[in-house]
């Protein structure tokens, strides 16, 4: 019943609303507020006598809400019934209802922005004690199938800084795509994306690739925290000195001596001489130990804002699935798939020209994607099809090829 406002006992206004007579919108608006409590519910159940649609989501917007209230007061107002002599008091009863509540929605709405600060004061500070409290890091111990793991790879030594700064970033962006994919990726980014990126920066870089956030002013526990939680990042403003560049001249671009040479930052360890990152040489060959703030090694930092897990990192053929609800998918042996005579007819399509049967004997290759994340996938081949009668529904069973998967299950990261 939506409550309006009219002249006359007719059971219709001009737009089909239902109305009834004054007499009982005074008193519907009476018995909702008498006695009741101050409440974001109570006065939704109030503003629904003139705006029956109005939902919590719209009380919560300060906007809509307001423009509900107004609407009701107006209605409501004592012109509309001059023959009612309770009419005005009900009216200013209403108002304060009507500002009562608001205030203890805000009231409620501040508590729980102090509450969400004070979670993220204790996060903050939880992740600091964690950084500070982590003695030595390495993103290849963290995620052990990064061991030795750095792609792409230079065809021969750089001599010119020009594909420094793409291939540094191709190489970050692959290891966070190798920690996404929870495996060695079988698909990456190639020395040919590298070489179409030449003269551009690392940042630029990131941008065609969902972004990238900066961490300045040599903030060790930021940078610390960054690298434990999603990966490796890039020192855009490490400058080698000519003895640096001596001591390890097969890592170091010679046109970068005493300029930005952009490296791949994987950890840091503590040495006799204190703390010293851990940097990747950009052909893979060595990793070096550079001191914590020495030559602005952790002046600016630069790293992905992407995950990258909806980013597919391992070659197809694809049958993408929900795989939400697959508990522990990652890491099982087998998998049984429960498919609808639809779901088996595009699970044909995988196979191309090839039948079942065939798939089945020749153990075709094929990879189970999730489709909500991309990034974690397993290759495996069909070893049983069946229909099963009880639950109307076709049971493949399939075998992994792999030895399991470690992805990324928690994003750190917006995507």
């Amino acid at each position: 019943m939506v409550y309006g406002i009219s002249s006359s006992s007719s059971a219709e206004t001009d737009n089909g609303t239902s109305v009834i007579k004054i007499s009982m919108f005074l008193e519907e608006i009476q018995r909702r507020i008498l006695l009741k409590e101050h409440t974001q519910e109570n006065l939704l159940r109030l503003l629904q006598l003139v705006s029956p649609s109005i939902t919590y989501s719209d009380l919560s917007n300060e906007e809509e809400r307001i423009k509900a209230i107004n609407k009701l007061l107006n209605q409501a107002h004592p012109s509309n019934f001059m023959d009612n002599i309770d009419a005005e008091n009900i009216h200013v009863d209403m108002k304060a209802f009507c500002a009562k509540c608001c205030e203890q929605m805000q009231m409620k709405s501040s508590k729980k922005r102090l509450g969400r600060r004070k979670k993220q004061s204790k996060l903050q500070t939880s992740q600091e004690n964690k950084a500070e409290s982590v003695i030595q890091f390495n993103t290849r111990q963290k995620w052990s199938h990064l061991d030795g793991y750095v792609r792409p790879l230079p065809p021969e030594k750089l001599t010119s800084g020009k594909v420094l700064a793409p291939l540094v970033a191709y190489q970050c962006i692959n290891a966070r795509g190798a920690i996404a994919h929870g495996k060695r990726p079988s698909l990456v980014y190639s020395w040919e994306n590298v070489e179409s990126c030449r003269g551009i920066s690392v940042m630029d870089v990131f941008k065609k690739h969902g972004g990238f956030k900066t961490i300045s002013g040599s903030k060790v526990h930021d940078i610390k925290l960054e690298i434990i939680e999603n990966g490796p990042v890039v020192s855009h403003s490490f400058i080698p000195t000519t003895s640096f560049a001596t001591e390890h001249s097969k890592s170091i671009v010679p046109s970068r001596i005493k300029k930005h040479h952009y490296c791949m930052i994987i950890g840091w360890r503590l040495t006799e001489y204190g703390e010293a990152w851990l940097v990747q040489s950009y052909n893979g060959g060595e990793i070096m130990d550079i001191p914590v703030g020495r030559f602005s090694i952790d002046e600016t930092i630069i790293a992905p804002k992407s995950s990258f897990v909806n980013l597919t990192w391992q070659q197809g053929p694809y049958f993408d699935r929900d795989m939400t609800l697959t508990k522990g998918w990652h890491n099982v042996e087998e998998i049984t798939l429960k498919l609808s005579a639809n779901e088996l007819g595009k699970f044909a399509e995988t196979f191309g020209d090839k039948d079942f049967s065939d798939a089945i004997i020749e153990k075709i290759r094929f990879v189970i994607r999730d489709k909500n994340k991309n990034a974690h996938s397993r290759s495996c081949s069909i070893q049983s099809l069946q229909w099963n009668k009880r639950q109307q529904v076709w049971d493949v069973t399939c075998l992994f090829n792999d030895k399991g998967s470690y992805p990324l299950l928690e994003q750190n990261l917006s995507i």
